[in-house]
């Protein structure tokens, strides 16, 4: 009996279990929004090495992708966070805010749409950029590249 059940489940955890069963992907430089160019770039460079890293999608051109992820980066925001006891600000939250949409190549069928996906980080008001609001920024990226490449990659 339990040979029959193991013969049973091997074929739902050995198949590919990926969104309309595609296996590569293209990740075109990422829409942007706002008037940081470089946040968008980045983000675009770091989900396809995320993707390459998961190593379940291979990311390959527009022309041989089964599938294309068109990303958007919305907005960003840098918000007071923390408070001295003389109210100023000690900290900020660094938000970014992003789209994707996951389309078939074959006919331009939407296979996933993730809208408002929000990442952040803080960073402390006193630090230079480098060391503050930069760190922020990838954490930001960080959360929402991890989100985007946990559900396209997620199985049906």
């Amino acid at each position: 009996m339990a040979a029959a059940v193991l013969c049973c489940c091997t074929h739902y955890s050995m198949s590919s279990g990926l969104i309309g069963g595609i296996r590569t992907v293209a990740i075109p430089t990422a829409e942007n929004d706002t008037p940081e160019e470089r946040i968008a770039e980045s983000l675009t460079e770091r989900i396809s090495d995320a993707f390459v890293e998961d190593g379940r999608l291979r990311v390959v051109d527009e022309e041989t992708a089964d599938a294309v992820l068109v990303l958007r980066l919305r907005s960003l925001e840098d918000r007071p966070f923390t408070f001295t006891a003389q109210e100023e600000t000690e900290q900020y939250r660094f938000r970014i805010f992003i789209d994707a949409v996951l389309q078939k190549t074959a006919d331009q069928r939407s296979l996933l749409e993730l809208e408002g996906m929000e990442g952040w980080g803080t960073y402390d008001a006193a630090l230079p950029e480098e060391e503050g609001r930069d760190v922020a920024i990838e954490s930001g990226l960080d959360m929402v590249i991890e989100e985007v490449v946990d559900r396209v990659t997620a199985s049906w």
